[in-house]
């Protein structure tokens, strides 16, 4: 999961700072994201074609289960050597 948080880094290194508590509409929108997230590594592990298209329909940028298929295929046909399997 990738983690977006606010951070302090001097020369000892890099040190979260504590925010309290997050609003609810920017936690609702973290939870969408982590759930995208999660699907899309269960795609890849599973080498499954159907989830990663259900990954990329998810994310709000994309308009439908079409668009999402177009964009996996164009993205499949640049990356097929690094994802031999996806079936």
């Amino acid at each position: 999961l990738v983690v977006e948080c606010t951070g302090r880094v001097n020369k000892s290194g890099i040190h979260g700072v504590k925010l309290g508590n997050i609003p609810k509409n920017i936690a609702a929108i973290l939870r969408i994201e982590a759930s995208i997230q999660d699907v899309c590594v269960e795609a890849v592990l599973t080498e499954s074609k159907k989830l990663a298209i259900a990954c990329i329909a998810m994310d709000v940028n994309y308009g439908s289960f079409e668009m999402a298929e177009e964009i996996f295929n164009e993205m499949y046909l640049l990356q097929k050597e690094y994802l031999p399997n996806f079936q």
